[in-house]
């Protein structure tokens, strides 16, 4: 009976430290809304224009052995100078690689100030020939229909950040503004194919002049809604680091013969089976302390089973580590994500194949390297008969940078003015950016976009109708221009 007692006495002190740890969690109550904002109909239009004219410059990237289009990368840079005098009679421009822009705003005069970059990039992915027949608009028109909506490759990925730098720039520039801290604007064209001549250079650039930035910020992430399960508020997500990536290739390779006569095995089973093995035995799934970071972020806006479980992690993480690896996305912010993605083999039904192989793209998380996702690949194939290699080298994580740096916390307080008491989270990018190439010249490295998707927006960008409403831009440049004064203000 004693024993009865003692456990039913541990278990209501277990309850009541559970429900007071909760309770600390304080329930957001209503969801938010994003904060009004007052645009004028007709800036927004003229902003939404010059948009729309940048997007008809076809600035593509097509493979690393296509040249950049020079007539389309040049006329972009001739149109920037005609559209925004201002911002280019107070910046000193520099072209690196050709086609790469980068800008210098120098402090009005002797700074202590470490600068500051906002990376942009000029150029766009290409148009699939079998996508081209379902855009609402010609992607190269740059269309704004009637309802206020810019349609046209670029809007989102990465023209619209480019102008709204450019716009806030000028608009700066014509009140007067003048720096406290040099800020550079960095913009790459060749982000879409790896930044090898564009970003790599600059920040070469940047380290040869001894420049070291304060913080940097790109694209990568951005503010969502209906995304984040359980939050019924609009969050606005920064990442502090982003995904590597290799991609490797399992090939085999046999003497073939006819299919009437086959062996206990072909090239193309033995192929495939590398790639079910690699597959079918994904990495563990960590709830590490940057993922804590973003649940006590967003935890507020969670019911209060959800927040139970966020509060009390030290007995509830195997479980919630487990419930959060069921999605697909948000897995992939805890874990190396496999991706069989290719399989090649054969040349007739009745012919055995004398070679297959199979191809698996890795996105790396910052636990673990090219090389350890290598090794772990091999172990699970375990066969001489299957040859592993890697395709182009592969990309490391980027390391993370500080949510207690001085550029989260500009970021942060620039989108709480201009956008209003959102949560606010911090997250890792899982696709690649410039931003990975100026870890080396910057002590803290971003990547936010002070626009808001839907989850239908995601598959625009890279994909069919990319599309942004041009009051969305309009206030974009609201944010650049508020964090550029927040940060480099007189």
């Amino acid at each position: 009976m004693r024993i009865l007692k003692l456990l039913g006495l541990a278990v209501l002190v277990l309850i009541t430290v559970m429900v007071t740890r909760t309770f600390v969690l304080l329930p957001a109550g209503e969801a938010h809304l994003l904060k009004t904002a007052e645009i004028d109909a007709g800036e927004a239009r003229r902003i939404g224009e010059n948009l729309a004219a940048a997007i008809r410059f076809q600035t593509i990237s097509r493979s690393l052995d296509t040249a950049p289009d020079d007539a389309a990368f040049k006329g972009f840079h001739t149109f920037l100078e005609e559209t925004y005098p201002g911002a280019h009679r107070v910046m000193e421009k520099e072209v690196v690689s050709d086609y790469s822009l980068m800008y210098r705003w120098p402090a009005g005069g002797e700074s202590s100030k470490k600068p500051i970059a906002l990376l942009a990039h000029m150029d766009v992915v290409p148009i699939p020939e079998y996508g081209l027949k379902d855009w609402k608009y010609p992607p190269f028109d740059g269309v704004i229909d009637e309802d206020g909506v810019l349609w046209g490759r670029g809007a989102l990925d990465d023209k619209g950040i480019l102008i709204s730098l450019m716009e806030a720039a000028e608009r700066l520039a014509a009140a007067g503004f003048t720096p406290d801290r040099d800020i550079y604007f960095l913009f790459g064209h060749d982000e879409e194919l790896g930044g090898d001549l564009g970003a790599i250079k600059m920040a070469e650039r940047l380290a040869d002049k001894g420049v070291q930035l304060a913080w940097a910020m790109d694209e990568g992430s951005a503010m969502t809604d209906g995304i984040v399960p359980g939050v019924g508020s609009p969050v606005a997500l920064v990442s502090l680091g982003e995904k590597g990536s290799v991609t490797l290739r399992f090939s085999a390779e046999d003497e073939g013969g006819h299919s009437s006569a086959p062996k206990e095995f072909t090239a193309a089973s033995l192929a495939a089976k590398a790639g079910v093995a690699v597959m079918d035995n994904p990495h563990d799934p960590v709830l590490d302390e940057h993922l804590e970071e973003f649940l006590f972020a967003v935890a507020p806006e969670q019911p209060f089973i959800n927040r139970m479980m966020i509060a009390n992690l030290w007995l509830t993480r195997p479980l919630l580590e487990a419930q959060l690896s069921k999605s697909p996305t948000v897995a992939a912010f805890m874990r190396t994500t496999t991706a069989f993605t290719m399989m090649k083999s054969g040349t007739k039904t009745n012919i055995l194949p004398q070679y297959g192989e199979a191809v698996v793209n890795y996105r790396i998380h910052p636990r673990d390297t090219v090389e350890s996702v290598t090794e772990r690949a091999r172990a699970l194939v375990a066969d001489e008969r299957v040859t592993i290699e890697n395709l182009g080298g592969g990309r490391e994580a980027t390391s993370l940078s500080s949510p207690m740096g001085e550029g989260y916390q500009a970021i942060e307080a620039t989108i709480r003015d201009e956008f209003g008491d959102i949560p606010i989270a911090p997250t890792l990018t899982v696709q690649g950016t410039d931003a990975r190439h100026y870890e080396a010249v910057a002590d803290g490295v971003y990547r936010f976009m002070p626009f808001v998707f839907k989850p239908d927006d995601l598959k625009r960008i890279h994909g069919t109708n990319e599309a942004v409403p041009i009051e969305v831009i309009a206030r974009q440049v609201d944010f650049f221009e508020k964090l550029m004064r927040r940060s480099a203000g007189e």
